[in-house]
């Protein structure tokens, strides 16, 4: 299980907006010395980046911790052949999926099941958005699992780190209870793939969330949809269990 802690900034990192100056290589310790500019660097990358609806651009913080916790992500998962770069961000939805192709738009992502869900209806605060969170990820050969492709459990690695990141906006600590991932395609490696999640229902301490791994042309190359529970405790009870 992995846990997700928030709220609403994205976790431990080093943050650069567009009219901030972006961090310097030695804060982060990823592979890549800067990783804003080597995703700026390839043009649908850098499209994202620049979206309008872009907010909390982020270079992720990879320093090991002093406790230990983090380590796959931090240490095992970081360097040369693994994830060689990694920035995050996240994008506020403003229509519907079918509001947007009704006037014309291509939505931000073809799979309609992250898009879906949120409003009062599905426990969405106007305090507290579902907002999509994407992960860009250079990835290394040492992934595969059949060589020159991305094994089945790093998927579920990547989408699951991705979806507790999400649900940091709607909890201070939560904890993946079921995950189900669906593979559509492929992942060629090495390459740079697109994560993204977005909590699309909140019921009681139930996080319901959804999640993409996607390629350059916006193809979905697997859906996820995970169950997290809330365990922030309640006002007044300081116990940490």
């Amino acid at each position: 299980m992995s846990p997700a802690k928030g709220p609403t900034n994205i976790p431990t990192a080093t943050t650069s907006t567009k009219d901030g100056a972006p961090p310097q290589p030695s804060e982060h310790n990823q592979y890549i010395p800067n990783p804003l500019a080597h995703f700026s660097a390839i043009p649908w990358a850098a499209r994202l980046l620049h979206d309008p609806a872009v907010s909390n651009i982020t270079v992720s913080e990879r320093q090991p911790l002093p406790s230990g916790d983090k380590r796959l992500v931090r240490e095992t998962l970081n360097g040369a052949t693994t994830v060689r770069a990694c920035v995050t961000f996240v994008m506020h939805l403003s229509t519907t999926v079918e509001e947007e192709i009704a006037a014309g738009r291509p939505p931000l992502s073809k799979s309609k099941a992250l898009l879906g869900g949120g409003g009062r209806k599905d426990g969405e605060d106007p305090a507290r958005p579902f907002l999509l969170f994407n992960a860009l990820l250079d990835l290394g050969e040492d992934l595969c699992g059949y060589r020159g492709t991305l094994h089945g459990g790093a998927f579920a690695v990547l989408l699951d780190e991705t979806m507790c990141a999400a649900a940091d906006n709607q909890s201070q600590f939560a904890f993946t209870a079921s995950l189900k991932v669906d593979f559509k395609k492929p992942v060629k490696l090495p390459g740079v793939v697109l994560v993204r999640s977005r909590v699309v229902k909140k019921e009681g301490r139930k996080i319901y969330v959804r999640g993409t791994i996607e390629n350059e042309d916006g193809d979905v190359m697997a859906e996820s949809e995970a169950v997290l529970i809330d365990k922030t405790p309640a006002k007044g009870n300081k116990s940490k269990l």
